[in-house]
């Protein structure tokens, strides 16, 4: 093996001839007008340039402070029982701009409309953004794509299907949301409670949504079991839905609301995780035991990560009968965004596809 190169010293020795402008190794300063030499590191390498905007107040150049770049490792993870929940995701540049983009629909009723919505539903939501990777552009395509599905699904089917769309724009450090229905996503900081940012719109549960539904002459009431009592959630008649806000349910009519929730929110300067999931994860575990298991898995892949929290949630469910023990009773479907930048960076890959008795998607990095 060669041996390295030895440090070439500068003309004039270390008496500071021939640094830049500043105080020199002895303390003397080195005349004006007088470009400084090049200068080669022992292992044979230029120096980084400094900048004049380096320098600080006393005239002496610091090294230059490299942070990594904020990166997005995403992952997908799923276990099917009725097939519809479907989920999509893309990423993409827009004027030197990242952009990640999540999406997940659970159907009811069929899965005919959650899988329109896989299939398209993206497509026209980067369609109506045109380019454009600002907030308000891209809470203004949610809108518009969510209410041109509904009108494609009312056309096709009776099925509906919940929506929650997120996009973080890495340059900005911006998560753009947009839901309907009760996939819900929340975001996980490094400490501390996660915090919702969706909308709840099941009539149990959204005062709001009931107010809107009775105001417009429908009505609400539970279904009943075969003693006749009331059983299960708060639901819409006609057709029976739980939720307020949904796309397709044509047999409800115009009760259901195709108008998502929107709301715009910073990522968090220790970086943070966002879990995009439908139902099947909400009912079966609390917020904070999504974050639990996350935090627990930080050191781990993504795709580790996520499949940990549809098994958490798979096991609860089975938590007092051992009856189809690791059998979901729903579909059940997490997708995770793991946002780090600077000092917070840490993790690895993710990424995918959907559908199937359990998959998980490919692991990657968008950075």
């Amino acid at each position: 093996a060669r041996p390295p190169s030895p440090i070439k010293p500068l003309k004039g020795g270390l008496k500071g001839d021939n640094l830049p402008h500043c105080q020199s190794l002895k303390g003397e300063d080195r005349g004006p007008g007088r470009p400084p030499d090049k200068q080669v590191l022992r292992d044979g390498t230029d120096p980084l340039p400094l900048s004049s905007s380096d320098t600080c107040s006393e005239g002496v150049s610091p090294l230059p402070l490299l942070l990594p770049p904020w990166t997005c490792e995403c992952a997908e993870a799923q276990r099917d029982l009725k097939g519809e929940d479907c989920f999509d995701s893309r990423r993409l540049v827009w004027g030197g701009e990242e952009v990640v983009v999540m999406l997940v629909a659970d159907g009811h009723g069929g899965g005919e409309a959650s899988r329109h919505c896989r299939d398209h539903l993206l497509d026209c939501y980067l369609a109506s953004a045109a380019g454009d990777p600002s907030a308000p552009s891209l809470l203004r395509a949610g809108v518009a794509a969510c209410e041109r599905m509904h009108e494609e699904v009312v056309g096709m089917t009776t099925a509906g299907s919940t929506i929650t769309i997120v996009a973080l724009n890495l340059a900005r450090l911006e998560l753009s949301v947009c839901n309907l229905g009760d996939s819900e996503a929340w975001l996980v900081p490094r400490s501390g409670s996660p915090s919702r940012l969706t909308e709840d719109h099941r009539l149990d549960s959204s005062e709001p949504e009931r107010q809107r539904v009775r105001g417009m002459g429908g009505h609400l009431a539970h279904a009943k079991n075969r003693a006749g009592d009331p059983a299960g959630p708060l639901r819409l008649w006609p057709g029976g839905v739980a939720q307020a806000r949904s796309v397709g349910d044509a047999d409800v009519g115009r009760f259901i609301l195709p108008t998502p929730y929107v709301r715009t929110v910073p990522v968090p300067a220790a970086g943070c995780e966002v879990v995009v999931a439908s139902d099947g994860i909400w009912d079966a575990i609390y917020p904070s035991m999504v974050a639990a298991t996350l935090r627990g898995m930080r050191h781990q892949p993504a795709l580790l990560a996520a499949s940990a929290v549809v098994d958490r949630a798979v096991s609860q469910r089975h938590a007092y009968d051992c009856d189809g023990y690791l059998k979901p009773r729903d579909d059940t479907t997490c997708l995770l965004m793991r946002i780090s930048g600077g000092a917070t960076k840490a993790g690895r890959g993710g990424g995918g596809g959907g559908g199937g008795q359990e998959s998980g998607g490919c692991s990657c990095q968008v950075s």
